[in-house]
């Protein structure tokens, strides 16, 4: 088939989609298929020819997209969901759907991220060759029955198969280190769950339940100095080797986000043989297999891990099986040329 052309807002270090973008584009030219992305912005992680600069104008991703052939379009993020329309009389175009959280997470953009939602639903949706949807809940999230499920992978965090049972056998003064991984700044700290996961090291200090709490993400300074002031340690700018040797070396991942179309660190930190815990929400249940009811859940699972060191080891190598065995992006890969390929067929055949 001809080339498929990825769009993003952003291809850069941090960020969910790039790595999305990026393994899809690296799978897809190992295959032979002639893969390249296109970004607003760009930094050093990623680089031509596979990655390319264009604006957020229809003839500027149409050139881009004949120069590379090709003939199949999938934007991942706005601004170019809104180009589809426009580009659908030359292209095979796709809208993949990462999703938008809850407008109501919001305060100072609601009405506008309420307004972009709904704008997709009517105008985009209905003229593009067809959507594709990150979880199975955000195929039901996004309103659209039609949606091809891909789901994402975590696979690019390296295999380092299950913990040593050396890692759980018990030790004097064994604290729990329990941690997350999350962008740390206001705007989006409200679906995050940045105020639960403190409340959470709150009520875990109170309980006098030894565990060590720490964050790393995306952020400023004084948003980890927050953080550090209630002794949670806080962790920016880290490479991908950091964010391997973080995951790999707390006991317990805790995700508190209200909302998720996939979850993308919460598999990452279970690929890692790092068990994963997140609220019952979202695309969690397709994630993890220790989903929970919210804060009181949390600390009564942190407690019975403190208390049964063979417990955590089993529940570690149950999220590390569950994950490795379900979200590759070999399969990922395939299951997009699988959508593209039959519906592109199905048109043509009408």
């Amino acid at each position: 088939m001809k080339g498929i052309l990825f769009l993003a807002v952003r291809m850069q270090r941090g960020f969910g989609v790039s790595v999305v973008v990026s393994e899809l584009v690296g799978r897809l030219r190992a295959v032979g298929v002639g893969a390249v992305a296109g970004a607003l912005e760009i930094d050093g992680d990623f680089e031509a020819p596979s990655v390319s600069r264009v604006s957020a104008e229809a003839e500027a991703v149409a050139s881009l997209a004949e120069r590379h052939d090709c003939h199949t379009i999938v934007a991942q993020t706005s601004p170019f969901f809104e180009l589809l329309p426009e580009l659908a009389a030359r292209f095979d175009c796709w809208a993949w759907e990462h999703g938008d959280p809850t407008p109501a997470f919001f305060d100072a953009d609601r009405e506008a991220r309420r307004q972009v939602i709904d704008n997709k639903r009517r105008h985009v949706y209905p003229a593009v060759t067809g959507v594709i949807a990150s979880s199975e809940f955000l195929r039901f999230d996004v309103g659209w029955d039609a949606c091809s499920v891909v789901h994402l992978a975590a696979d690019h965090a390296p295999d380092r198969g299950c913990k040593p049972l050396t890692a759980w056998l018990p030790r004097d003064g064994r604290r729990l280190r329990v941690g997350t991984l999350m962008r740390l700044g206001v705007g989006e700290a409200k679906y995050k769950g940045n105020q639960l996961f403190r409340q959470i090291k709150t009520v875990c200090d109170r309980a006098g339940l030894g565990c060590d709490f720490s964050v790393m993400g995306r952020g400023r300074p004084s948003d980890a100095a927050s953080f550090q002031k209630e002794g949670i340690e806080a962790h920016l700018s880290a490479s991908d080797e950091q964010k391997w040797e973080y995951l790999r070396g707390l006991d317990v991942f805790i995700s508190c986000s209200l909302w998720e179309g996939f979850n993308l660190p919460l598999a990452e930190a279970q690929a890692l043989g790092t068990v994963g815990l997140a609220f019952d929400v979202g695309a969690h249940p397709e994630v993890t297999p220790f989903v929970m009811g919210g804060v009181a859940d949390v600390v009564r699972q942190l407690r019975a891990y403190l208390g049964d060191s063979d417990l955590l080891r089993r529940h570690s190598s149950v999220a590390y099986r569950f994950v490795r065995s379900r979200f590759s992006w070999r399969l990922a890969t395939q299951r997009l040329l699988e959508a593209v390929a039959g519906r592109t067929a199905r048109d043509h055949e009408a």
